[in-house]
C-alpha cells in the first residue's frame, strides 16, 4: 500500500513537472526572438550548462530583451528609441536588422552563467549609455557597425573585455555634470 500511494505522488509530481514545463515553453514573450534560437545557443555551450539550466538562461535572455531591475531599459526598449530618433524609413529598416542582429550576438553570450563568457552587464550599460549618445549625435548607424566589430572581437576573444569602456565609443565631455558617462 504505501508503495502503491509512493508511486502515484512520483506519478503526480512528474505530470506536474510536464505541465509546468510546457506552459513555460509556451508563455515566450512576444516581440523576443525565438526562443529556439537561445536553446540552441545554450545547447552549443557544455561548459555553460555545468553552471547554468536552461530556465535560468531563458530568465536572462527575457530580461535582456525586456529590461530588469539593474538596467530598466532592455534591448526591445533600446531599439525602439534608436528607431523614433531616424526619420528616414530606409535608414530606420537598416538600423532595425542591424539592432536584431547585434541583439542575438550579445545577449547569447551575455545571458550566460559561466565565467568563460566574454559579454558582460558593463559591456552593455557601456553600449546602452554609447547608443544614447548616438542618437543624439545622430550617428547611430555608425555606432551599431562600431559595437559589432567590437562584439565580435569578443565572441572570438581577440579583444581584450577590458577594452569595452565608453571612452571607446566617445570621449568624455568633462564640462557637461549630466552626460550619461
Amino acid at each position: 500500500m504505501l508503495v502503491r500511494y509512493i508511486l502515484l505522488i512520483l506519478l503526480g509530481t512528474s505530470l506536474l513537472g510536464c505541465s509546468t514545463y510546457s506552459s513555460k515553453r509556451s508563455s515566450w514573450p512576444d516581440g523576443l526572438p525565438s526562443r529556439e534560437y537561445f536553446v540552441a545557443v545554450y545547447a552549443a555551450d557544455e561548459d555553460n550548462q555545468r553552471v547554468q539550466s536552461l530556465d535560468s538562461y531563458l530568465t536572462w535572455v527575457v530580461r535582456y530583451y525586456q529590461g530588469w531591475e539593474v538596467y530598466r531599459r532592455g534591448w526591445l526598449q533600446m531599439t525602439d528609441e534608436l528607431l523614433e530618433s531616424v526619420d528616414d524609413p530606409e535608414l530606420a529598416q537598416q538600423i532595425s536588422r542591424k539592432m536584431a542582429d547585434l541583439g542575438l550576438a550579445i545577449c547569447g553570450e551575455w545571458a550566460k552563467k559561466s565565467r568563460e563568457r566574454t559579454i558582460y552587464t558593463s559591456h552593455v550599460s557601456v553600449w546602452g549609455n554609447a547608443l544614447l549618445e548616438a542618437m543624439a549625435r545622430g550617428e547611430e548607424l555608425q555606432l551599431i557597425s562600431s559595437i559589432q566589430r567590437d562584439v565580435d572581437g569578443l565572441l572570438a576573444r581577440k579583444l581584450d573585455k577590458e577594452a569595452v569602456t565608453a571612452e571607446r565609443y566617445y570621449a568624455r565631455d568633462e564640462s557637461d555634470p549630466f552626460a550619461v558617462w
